[in-house]
């Protein structure tokens, strides 16, 4: 409070002024009764720039505030400023952040959402990230296509389980499975061609059917 003790007058003038230039922080208003130095009041959010038509108000001592933005050029851009930490905050109901052309989240360090549930729906999407971890208990995906390049997958999972009607996989060069029981079956064609076909085993090799073809 003694902090700014000497500022509390009732002896206060108002009058509009233009920003003419802006000086070390601070912005030189030219007023009728002159040329003022004034700062951004913390109350005026939005960064006042040259050729503003501005409200300033002057205390007895001769300290000048910018109180707000009167008028500035159609279409110009409007920039809110918070010289420490800036938060928005709705007691009850929801906030909401609408723009026709175009939205950005930037920050130097990080931005972090929590919530209870999580929406996001665009027509069209592009994800550019470094480095990705996910932790979740329950994933669920469901898309009409997929694509994927990558120089290197790799996955660690206790069980994998895939239900597909049709699926095709071509590898250029290696496909190598190492697991301690393997088992295919098929319903109707069982199908292996190779130039050259190996098949060994430590014990014994077993063939079964009704007819075996060798030929």
């Amino acid at each position: 409070m003694t902090q700014y003790a000497s500022e509390l007058s009732s002896d206060v003038t108002q009058e509009p002024g233009l920003v003419v230039r802006e000086d070390a922080g601070a912005f030189v208003v030219r007023t009728a009764s002159g040329d003022y130095r004034a700062r951004r009041a913390t109350s005026c959010l939005v960064a006042p720039v040259v050729d503003d038509l501005v409200l300033v108000a002057t205390t007895a001592r001769g300290v000048c505030y910018v109180l707000a933005i009167l008028e500035r050029a159609p279409g110009a851009r409007t920039t809110l400023v918070a010289e420490g930490d800036l938060e928005l905050s709705a007691a009850h109901g929801r906030v909401s952040i609408a723009a026709a052309d175009g939205l950005s989240l930037v920050s130097k360090k990080a931005i972090e959402l929590i919530s209870g549930q999580f929406s996001l729906k665009a027509l069209e999407g592009n994800v550019v990230i470094e480095r990705l971890a996910i932790a979740g208990r329950q994933l669920g995906v469901e898309v009409a296509r997929i694509k994927a390049f990558a120089t290197t997958f790799e996955s660690v999972m206790e069980r994998v389980s895939q239900r597909v009607k049709r699926s095709y996989r071509m590898v250029e060069e290696s496909d190598h499975v190492r697991a301690e029981r393997i088992d295919y079956s098929a319903k109707r064609t069982l199908n292996l061609h190779g130039e050259n076909a190996v098949v060994t085993a430590e014990h014994v090799v077993k063939i079964d059917g009704e007819q075996i073809l060798v030929g």
